[in-house]
């Protein structure tokens, strides 16, 4: 891939730490690039010049979670922008609408065919407490707009539901899902990465019952016994990693990655991971969330046995070059 791109690399993303390992790797190609912080920010709508080759989306919905709110709503508006410009943009807002709405995801699923919890969309606590006449307990309440497991809580009676009403947490924009819980067989699931429409890889997580919701996997840093510590510097491994987690690489059945292909081409994802569960009580594949800010695994190379963040970057600057994606081998 040679010849100079015509503007940086814009990397929109508001996390201090979650590029660290892309952008290491832009340097390792002498590439130029500019990290566009939005948490402060602004834009000319009659500002018509386009200053980057390709915007790399990186906006994450748990960005409230980081005191960043501002984020949420404006990244929609600030990324039609950049398509208005003509500028390639890496996880378009097509995309970022289902990143940040899991009542679209539940809609995204239905279209597909996907296997998912049965669930109701509310947007006042009184609904959340009617929604029990049309699902089995225990349920999760989600908040639509989430991310790393924020504000996830299980209510396993009603009685639990009414005396939380007035605590329970809807998110952002006032919209949360009740969605029935359905138990992880070996309390394990599955994220399966796609990149630029095909299968990346996939990985297992394993939690045990007090490590809550919090199943990013930038976040894990724990690897099976075994198999080399992570190091030091991990780029997308904060000191706050959960623990009573672990990963390893997985081969997904042809059906798994099939369906998530078809959902990330549905949700105009270039880059992200779909998860899913195996049931403890049926044996049956349930689909349950859409990411379209993919960090990757912690210490990939000792997990996966390649770090995608190359194949990540070789994506970028062909986007950044309009070129199109190679046939899948």
């Amino acid at each position: 891939m040679s010849g100079a791109l015509v503007g940086p690399i814009g990397i929109l993303d508001e996390h201090p730490d979650w590029s660290r390992r892309l952008l290491d790797e832009l340097d390792r190609r002498g590439l130029r690039w500019e990290k566009i912080d939005h948490s402060s920010h602004a834009f000319d709508p009659r500002e018509r010049r386009a200053r980057h080759s390709v915007i790399v989306n990186r906006t994450s919905p748990s960005s409230h979670t980081r005191g960043h709110k501002g984020v949420l709503f404006y990244a929609e508006a600030l990324l039609a922008h950049y398509e208005s410009l003509g500028i390639p943009v890496v996880n378009p807002v097509a995309a970022y609408r289902f990143e940040k709405s899991k009542a679209l995801q539940l809609g995204l699923f239905e279209r597909v065919g996907a296997r998912y919890p049965r669930s109701v969309v509310v947007n006042h606590p009184i609904q959340a407490l009617a929604a029990l006449d049309k699902l089995r307990l225990p349920v999760v309440v989600k908040p639509n707009v989430g991310g790393s497991g924020a504000g996830i809580v299980r209510v396993d009676s009603k009685a639990e539901l009414e005396t939380a009403l007035d605590r329970l947490d809807l998110g952002p924009d006032g919209t949360a899902l009740v969605q029935e819980y359905v138990e992880p067989l070996e309390g394990a699931i599955v994220r399966v990465e796609v990149l630029g429409g095909e299968y990346l890889y996939a990985i297992r997580i394993v939690r045990d019952t007090q490590a809550g919701f919090n199943l990013c996997p930038a976040d894990i840093c724990q690897v099976p016994d075994g198999a080399p510590a992570p190091s030091a510097d991990l780029g997308a491994c904060p000191v706050s990693a959960p623990t009573g987690l672990t990963v390893s690489r997985f081969d997904a059945p042809a059906e798994a990655i099939e369906t998530v292909i078809r959902l990330a081409r549905a949700a105009s994802i270039d880059v992200g991971g779909v998860e899913y569960l195996v049931s403890k009580a049926d044996g049956r594949l349930y689909y349950y969330d859409v990411n379209s800010t993919s960090n990757f695994v912690a210490n990939a190379e000792a997990v996966l046995g390649f770090d995608p963040t190359a194949r990540f970057a070789d994506f970028i600057v062909r986007r950044a070059r309009h070129e199109a994606q190679p046939a899948a081998a």
